[in-house]
């Protein structure tokens, strides 16, 4: 009740959400507050499934360490060594691209989105090829940090050509099947399709900042429409699956975070897991505040790296106490475009205090 109650407390205007989280005991605890659809009423259930956006950004990062461990990538090389098509000729490392420091153009990504009903036919090819040509600039790498989702859409690409079949295909087989995120009781999901007739609608309230500016936007009827209070948009894909494209649920996600919090030698030997937590620096020795796709935090006394996801009609949040091996997720369908770390929130009524573990 008391997760409820938070809940109830982050999101008053009945926005849908669903929280979970693995303790330092192993024990696991998943609550679920607020709508999925408000017109008609339908709440949020453990069955809901939610875009997750930028927490997939990790999992890319994964992928890319297992080709690692197989000798397909170096941290430390080039990334144009593997794509040399690219038109950026900073030297960045694919260690840099992982931990935001490469120097790449971050475009406001709001217009890439094609909806379900184009998904089947979108070329993300030819994406890939635009935004490359519409920003063929960059800085000099390991200067400064700077957030870049054409970064991860790189990643995806790399994972493509290194592996000889689709990003999502890999990271299905290789991460989300390997752990049983979609197996099990609780009709868990994590995935890159939209699962049918359990998928929370996507809302921005309409007299926010954010909903005056979508306002102001050039109107595609197609991705979007007013319900009362809100703008609820219709269903909708991001138009590059390696730096947002996960969908699921809090059963979906759960064996996963926990395969990373505990690491299991499924995904990753324990010298990967090194590498994928070791918080990383500039060229300068100055901290960047990053590990490798993860930022980094502190939470009652307890290190922790996390990543949110925000954009159109949903926000999300994943994070790991590697100390503890414990785990929390936080999914809602209310748009979140900033890092707002809710899950400082939430967790704090979990985690051990320090004294009580001396």
């Amino acid at each position: 009740m008391r997760a409820e109650r938070a809940l109830h407390s982050l999101f008053p205007r009945q926005e849908g959400a669903q929280y979970w989280f693995r303790a330092a005991t192993g024990e696991t605890s998943v609550a679920c507050s607020g709508l999925a659809t408000r017109m008609p009423p339908e709440p949020v259930t453990l069955r809901t499934t939610f875009h997750c956006f930028s927490t997939t950004k990790p999992i890319t990062a994964l992928a890319v360490l297992q080709l690692v461990a197989e000798g397909s990538v170096a941290l430390d090389e080039p990334l144009t060594t593997y794509l040399p098509e690219l038109p950026y000729r900073n030297g960045a490392t694919v260690r840099q691209v992982l931990s935001h420091q490469a120097g790449l153009p971050n475009p406001m990504p709001l217009a890439w989105v094609h909806t379900d009903a184009d998904h089947a036919s979108f070329d993300a090819s030819a994406f890939v090829d635009r935004v490359l040509g519409e920003n063929p600039r960059c800085e000099s790498a390991g200067q400064r940090v700077r957030y870049s989702n054409v970064g991860f859409l790189l990643l995806g690409w790399l994972v493509d050509v290194l592996t000889k079949r689709s990003y999502s295909d890999y990271v299905r087989d290789r991460i989300l099947d390997a752990v049983g995120c979609n197996g099990g009781s609780g009709e868990p999901y994590l995935g890159f399709d939209i699962p049918k007739g359990r998928h929370a609608t996507a809302y921005t309230r309409r007299w926010s900042g954010l909903g005056l500016f979508i306002a102001l936007l050039p109107d595609d009827a197609r991705l979007r429409t007013n319900e009362g209070a809100w703008i609820r948009y219709r269903p909708f894909h991001l138009n590059g699956a390696a730096y947002g494209g996960l969908k699921g649920n809090a059963f979906g996600w759960a064996p996963l975070l926990t395969a990373l919090a505990t690491c299991d030698p499924r995904l990753l030997a324990p010298a990967g897991y090194e590498a994928f937590f070791e918080p990383q620096t500039l060229a300068s020795g100055r901290p960047t505040g990053h590990a490798l796709a993860w930022f980094t935090g502190r939470c009652a006394g307890h290190d922790y790296l996390c990543h949110a996801g925000g954009g159109p009609g949903y926000g999300a949040e994943i994070r790991l106490y590697p100390s503890l091996q414990a785990a929390s997720l936080l999914l809602t369908n209310t748009t979140i475009i900033r890092d707002a770390r809710l899950l400082d929130r939430l967790d704090a009524s979990w985690l051990p205090s320090r004294a009580r573990r001396a």
